[in-house]
């Protein structure tokens, strides 16, 4: 491979695909919150572990949790939470999430849901003013 076929390679085409995979990324996560928004249905998860990664601007607060659909069937996610819901949750504890009826494998925390509701309420109202 010459030279320029490997700058062009590593330094246009890399860069512009791992752009358009997290904009993909985020894209995707805002249609699945949408979905749980509009066809939501709560259930008890349980943590499994939580743990923190390290980012440059400090932590990221992440907690492995499972939960039930109507179906009995099991899932498993590891999500993003807010600070205060890492703090206050333990391993073992139950706490409530929010999944897609049409695609249960979809989830997030109720805390998550319930912030995003008041905001749009919020949002509603001073275009109501």
């Amino acid at each position: 491979m010459s030279g320029e076929v490997l700058f062009v390679l590593l330094f246009c085409i890399l860069p512009l695909a791992i752009v358009g995979l997290m904009i993909f990324g985020f894209i995707q996560r805002m249609y699945h919150f949408q979905e749980i928004l509009a066809n939501g249905v709560e259930t008890d998860a349980v943590v499994v572990r939580k743990y923190r990664s390290a980012v440059r601007e400090g932590f990221r607060y992440r907690l492995v949790y499972e939960y039930r659909d109507a179906t009995g069937k099991t899932y498993r996610k590891d999500e993003g939470v807010f600070p205060s819901e890492y703090d206050r949750l333990q391993e073992g504890d139950t706490f409530r999430v929010v999944y897609s009826a049409k695609r249960p494998h979809i989830s997030t925390t109720k805390e998550a849901v319930d912030q995003s509701r008041a905001a749009q309420a919020r949002d509603a109202e001073k275009r109501r003013e």
